[in-house]
């Protein structure tokens, strides 16, 4: 869907950029050049129906200033239809800060981060901090993974939210932020207010305005115009000139991309750095395609551990998964995988993952705070 421009110089010229961009994918690259840049410019490439329509829509919402919610799988460019929306705004130029926060766990370290706080007001603020509401003044802030943000925290930046108004950690003082907060997810927020994860009012405050992003396997051809543009891109970087085969465009096509645009960026950049001649082949990109299969591989193996080895899903699955050693969607395909065997009963699979019935609420607890139900 969306594609980082590398590093380079020169850039393509317009005519060749107009063959894989419409209007506004065309005025949000003519803007980021002109707020960040030609080597941080922001490029979108896709021409499929469902993508047009993505496109339209942040040229419509882009000139209000109410909240803006982004949903989308990993790997779609949520954060780059971010910064789509900014440049495309009245607050281009502005203050743009951007938190990831599934980076801060505990409450009061994200209360920092978002509201900043005072000297000691928590063990180790040794120094009084701007949050990011307050560096973001004027401009945009964009909350990554908004999910994830605490329960405690949730309820502050409602407030922030409806008001403009926050207060930094250990202080007394209200401050005001005049500006706009987008935020994505790629997690079912609606199913967590459901299951009392999500506040229901913060759900509702921050997407006044709703952008879906679509797969990248739902968006016909597009994966070929972004690949075609960053072999351009590389190109202009290295001054070398490379282009898939038949045989390589063929594999491709055949690919479902779990990972999205993401994935589809390494195999490209490694095709690019592996072929020893003008042509990329299959061979080229082989290991990066083999990441495909990684998360059938994976469940595999974990689930003949459980089912024969005998260890417990506390030891081998929350452990992993816990120190991020393990995704949502290797667990996931594991519970599915679980529940096919055990009719569909979450009492019968707590069995087969060699758990006690006492732990069953312990355990539907885990993933639904997790998104784990397939």
């Amino acid at each position: 869907m969306l594609a980082p421009t590398v590093n380079s110089e020169p850039r393509l010229s317009v005519n060749h950029a107009a063959e894989f961009m419409c209007d506004v994918a065309m005025e949000i690259r003519d803007r980021s050049e002109v707020t960040w840049g030609p080597e941080q410019a922001v490029e979108i490439i896709g021409r499929s129906p469902c993508f047009v329509e993505v496109q339209r829509q942040i040229k419509k919402v882009a000139k209000y200033r109410e909240p803006v919610l982004i949903t989308g799988q990993s790997g779609v460019g949520k954060e780059l239809i971010a910064k789509a929306i900014y440049l495309l705004s009245d607050r281009a130029g502005r203050p743009y800060v951007s938190v990831n926060c599934p980076q801060y766990r505990e409450g009061n370290l994200t209360a920092s981060e978002l509201f900043g706080h005072r000297k000691g007001s928590f063990t180790g603020a040794i120094a009084n901090h701007k949050g990011a509401f307050e560096n973001a003044d004027g401009g945009v802030i964009f909350l990554d993974e908004v999910a994830d943000l605490h329960p405690s925290v949730q309820a502050m930046l409602l407030r922030t939210v409806a008001t403009g108004e926050f207060q930094p950690v250990g202080s007394q003082e209200v401050q005001f932020a005049d500006l706009r907060i987008v935020a994505a997810t790629n997690r079912d927020l609606k199913n967590m207010v459901v299951e009392r994860e999500f506040r229901n009012d913060l759900y509702f405050r921050l997407r006044y305005f709703l952008v879906s992003i679509p797969p990248l396997c739902l968006r016909g051809d597009d994966w070929r115009l972004i690949a075609e543009y960053l072999l351009i891109e590389l190109r202009h970087r290295y001054d070398v000139a490379k282009r898939f085969s038949p045989s390589s465009l063929k594999l491709l096509e055949t690919c479902s991309w779990p990972g999205n645009v993401r994935q589809l960026l390494s195999v490209v950049t490694m095709g690019y750095a592996m072929s020893d001649s003008d042509t990329i082949e299959p061979e080229d990109f082989a290991c990066q395609l083999d990441q495909m299969e990684e998360t059938p591989r994976v469940v595999s193996s974990l689930y003949e551990r459980i089912t024969v080895s005998g260890e417990d899903f506390w030891q081998a699955i929350h452990r992993p998964f816990m120190a991020r050693d393990l995704n949502r969607s290797q667990v996931k395909a594991l519970i599915k995988q679980g529940l096919i065997t055990a009719d569909g009963s979450y009492q019968q699979l707590l069995d087969l993952v060699n758990l006690p019935p006492s732990n069953y609420q312990k355990f539907m607890d885990f993933l639904r705070h997790h998104d784990l139900k397939p």
